[in-house]
């Protein structure tokens, strides 16, 4: 199950759960090509584009603007490896409350 997300991250206001991220198609990344994958992470470099969460709104653990403002080819590679990856079909729930 390693990188087929469902790991749990107590927060003040719920429970976020880490998200697929193997190739499945249906419940991973399978259906992203590398550019959807790295204008992702991009379009959360700025710091003005932030959305600011909610109590309500769903929450994340991901530090998108760490990882936003890495160069594309890196992104690329990352992307690469998780291609790379065996698929798992796992639904995942991602935010509770």
């Amino acid at each position: 199950m390693e990188f087929a997300g469902g790991s749990a991250f107590q927060l003040a206001n719920g429970t976020v759960y880490s998200a697929n991220i193997t190739p499945d198609i249906e419940t991973g990344i399978g259906k992203w090509t590398r550019e959807q994958f790295v204008q992702k992470f991009k379009s959360h470099a700025d710091a003005v584009n932030a959305k600011v969460i909610g109590e309500s709104d769903m929450q994340t653990i991901m530090p998108w603007g760490m990882y936003g403002g890495m160069k594309a080819s890196d992104l690329e590679a990352i992307y690469a490896y998780l291609r790379a990856l065996r698929p798992v079909n796992n639904q995942v729930n991602r935010f509770e409350q």
